[in-house]
């Protein structure tokens, strides 16, 4: 516990300074200024773009994962295995892959645009879910459902979209939260939110107290949708899964498995492989010299990255590790709940409150790359407690109680039998943590030190300053390309069952 208490520290004393901030230092002054900047108008904004997003995405997710997991559609498991894909590129690339693609100016420098982009790059967080829940569920209901003489359509409508609900609520969820507190996506297409209004405070002043005062209401709002998610979920029930059980019956789609094929072969196709290819096309204009002196020059901001990513990750799995081993074992009271809470804070307001409260507590480690590492642990330390629990959750008590009961100690019984045991799904995690790390944008943008910049910043600096010129595109492809590679071994764990769906 000496590990997740520092950890904890780090969660609540950035919102707890945001909120001195906010409240103490802002004050009555917040509503006269915030009627200046139309705040309401801007939160309801926010609302729109974050239910566009979602509802974009699900359009997408939905058919998909039913026409790969449950109909004979041409060519489904490759696209089963295709359609996470997209994950591996961050909604701030794609951007800069559609101003690349459609003129200036246009429809996409809108709210609009905004929410194309974010539900076109996060619907394979639902994509996962819904898939997951179609492939566990219990056919017989469906089956009786059949037997009783309704329809196909009738079956979906009555039968398996009521037991995907918990999995359409928790996905849909994720989208919603990541629309309502994005900021690489709506700077670069100029979409005014409480995010880019935070940020160019800070920026653009030395007056924290009102970009602190609207942290703490973008966290109120964020925290109000989590509540509400939960007690929703509450009431929703859950899919019956039955061990075992024959898988469903293969739905035919007759005339209808080439339009089918069409559909998932043009989500793919604008999620995944236009952006790759656009983004290899406007990188090979760089002819071979200036790409080698770019490349070069760039070499240190991904040496940034990087070690700060492993870093972060394997810190959040050693804590993950002990925090789910002593709770799971009931030696300590649960505190893996309140890492949720970094996880939930968007990383712009995370950013300005740890800015803040290191400064005030800790200027020693202020202005360094510990600052930037601590940061992603705060942020991602939830998704690594859930892959070492998923994992640990696995282990039957007995196998530790009996190296034991052959007289191993419990530090030896954990390294012989516990931790090879859980390798994989430990792995796993590390794995998402080390991408999610690798691709953070808005935190990082306000915690770095001086001159210490990630291939996220700089792709976000090039994207600002000059437009998606083909020095960003070739930042953009080379982070893809090295984001894709530990996605696809995630993928892989994934599909044989070592590391959790969703």
């Amino acid at each position: 516990m000496s590990l997740a208490l520092p950890t904890a520290f780090f969660v609540l004393g950035p919102i707890g300074f945001l909120l001195w901030m906010g409240l103490a230092q802002e004050g009555a002054d917040f509503l006269e200024r915030a009627r200046a900047l139309e705040l309401p108008k801007v939160v309801g904004q926010v609302a729109l773009l974050a239910t566009l997003a979602t509802a974009w995405a699900g359009g997408l997710a939905v058919p998909l994962a039913w026409l790969t997991v449950r109909t004979d559609l041409p060519g489904r498991r490759l696209m089963h295995w295709l359609a996470p894909l997209p994950l591996a590129i961050p909604p701030y690339i794609g951007a800069i892959v559609y101003q690349i693609l459609l003129p200036p100016g246009g429809l996409l420098y809108s709210l609009w645009g905004a929410a194309w982009v974010l539900g076109l790059f996060t619907y394979p967080h639902l994509y996962l879910l819904v898939s997951a829940a179609l492939e566990r569920t219990n056919p017989s209901l469906e089956e009786a459902a059949r037997g009783a003489g309704l329809t196909p359509r009738q079956v979906l409508v009555r039968v398996t979209l009521p037991l995907l609900r918990p999995a359409l609520l928790a996905g849909g969820l994720i989208i919603f939260l990541y629309g309502w507190a994005d900021f690489g996506v709506v700077s670069l297409l100029r979409v005014r939110t409480l995010t880019t209004i935070i940020y160019d405070y800070i920026q653009g002043t030395l007056d924290w107290a009102l970009p602190a005062a609207l942290s703490v209401l973008l966290t109120a709002i964020t925290i109000c949708v989590l509540l509400l998610q939960l007690r929703i979920l509450g009431r929703a029930g859950y899919a019956q899964i039955v061990s075992g059980a024959k898988p469903p019956p293969t739905v035919a789609l007759g005339i209808w498995r080439w339009p089918a094929f069409g559909y998932a072969a043009g989500v793919l196709t604008l999620s995944l492989l236009l952006p790759l290819g656009l983004l290899g096309f406007q990188a090979s204009r760089l002819s071979a010299p200036a790409a080698v002196a770019f490349a070069l020059g760039q070499w240190p901001y991904f040496v940034n990255s990087v070690w700060t990513a492993v870093t972060g990750a394997s810190l959040a799995l050693v804590i993950a590790l002990g925090v789910g081993w002593l709770e799971g074992r009931r030696l300590t009271r649960p505190v893996s709940g309140l890492f949720q809470i970094g996880y939930a804070i968007p990383g712009t307001v995370l950013g300005l409150g740890m800015a803040g409260f290191v400064h005030a507590t800790l200027p020693w480690i202020y202005a360094t790359p510990l600052m930037l590492i601590v940061a992603y642990l705060v942020l991602y330390i939830t998704p690594a407690c859930q892959a070492v629990k998923a994992a640990l959750a696995q282990l039957h008590p007995s196998l530790e109680e009996a190296a034991r009961s052959l007289g191993r100690r419990p530090l030896a019984t954990f390294w012989s039998v516990t931790l090879p045991l859980i390798k994989p799904g430990f792995m796993g995690g590390w794995i998402l943590v080390f991408v999610l790390s690798m691709r953070e944008l808005a935190a990082t943008l306000i915690v770095r030190p001086p001159g210490f910049d990630t291939v996220p910043v700089r792709i976000w600096i090039y994207a600002m300053d000059v437009g998606p010129e083909p020095q960003a595109a070739a930042l953009a492809l080379a982070l893809v390309l090295t984001i894709a590679l530990p996605w696809l071994a995630l993928l892989s764990l994934r599909s044989r069952g070592i590391y959790p769906s969703g």
